[in-house]
């Protein structure tokens, strides 16, 4: 077992530096050891893992499958060791995350420093967005996403529900009135956010215990939600966002909210892992974090939720 994990440990130093002899420089062995052993892996896989060209080594298919799952098995045998020898485990590494921008700025970033300071040795790749990436081609661990997940290969850890809400500043108000009905909405200055380049411009609600559509215009659009919220605390236009994401501004009174008598339909918010993987332990480690996070989190947006 100690010579397969030494395998691993080699194997992933080569992938890592796309060299035999870098990797040997670091190993303290010769270019023909460091053949000599993976020759010795081949052989035991029956398969080549490496391809060779006059430039460097990359992972065959089946090569880079090892890699991935040494990967893990390395950071489980790191954790061990740590466990044993300190009494507890000292996660590092890095954790790569997307979620929605204002979102990421009001509750993820003070969370992320939340867990560096439990954990310092970790490190975050954060990507704000409110386009919907595809988080593992981006090379990234976890996601946020709201609603339903339309890709049952994704792992989701529920973080709780949220309801869009149609609102606008008092300024928007005094200056072009409020609509009162919700084919009014259709004479007012809409934003529309963007996902995927399509307009959101379909606004759900719920009349007479049923949903129904309302199709808005405006003279904006972006894929940004935070500048949308922006555009509406300054009196421009109405927007249709989540609770989570304006709680603080309705709190304020820089937002006002419209139409409540038609509600939006409730939705739910998830972070989701790539189901096809097993997860690091620091992943792991940060989605028990995060759900309990925001389990027991205080926040306006919890309380603008229950009020409705």
């Amino acid at each position: 077992m100690v010579d397969r994990i030494q395998d691993m440990k080699l194997f992933r130093l080569v992938v890592q530096t796309g060299s035999l002899s870098a990797a040997g420089r670091h190993l303290g062995l010769s270019p023909a050891a460091m053949s000599g052993r993976l020759k010795a892996m081949e052989d035991m896989y029956g398969l080549p893992l490496l391809k060779r060209n006059s430039r460097s080594l990359t992972p065959t298919e089946e090569g880079q499958y090892f890699y991935e799952k040494a990967l893990l098995i390395l950071e489980e045998v790191d954790a061990l060791d740590s466990t044993i020898k300190g009494g507890q485990t000292d996660l590092s590494g890095t954790i790569g995350l997307t979620c929605p921008t204002d979102l990421g700025r009001q509750i993820i970033t003070p969370m992320i420093d939340a867990f560096i300071e439990e954990h310092p040795q970790v490190n975050f790749r954060l990507f704000m967005s409110d386009r919907v990436l595809n988080f593992v081609e981006f090379g990234l661990d976890l996601a946020i996403r709201w609603g339903t997940l339309p890709d049952s290969s994704l792992t989701a850890y529920s973080l709780g529900i949220d309801r869009p809400m149609v609102c606008c500043s008092p300024m928007y108000i005094e200056k072009h009135g409020a609509p009162r009905h919700l084919g009014e909405l259709q004479s007012h200055n809409c934003f529309v956010q963007l996902r995927a380049d399509e307009p959101l411009d379909r606004w759900g609600f719920m009349q007479n215990g049923a949903q129904t559509a309302i199709q808005v215009k405006g003279n904006r659009l972006t894929d940004d939600g935070s500048t949308l919220r922006k555009w509406a605390v300054q009196g421009l236009g109405i927007i249709r966002k989540g609770v989570w994401e304006i709680a603080d501004d309705l709190d304020a009174g820089r937002l006002v909210p419209l139409l409540e008598e038609f509600h939006c339909p409730t939705t739910t918010f998830h972070l989701v892992a790539d189901g096809g993987r097993q997860l690091p332990t620091r992943v792991r480690s940060f989605v028990d974090f995060t759900v309990d996070y925001f389990k027991h989190l205080d926040t306006p947006a919890r309380h603008h939720l229950i009020a409705s």
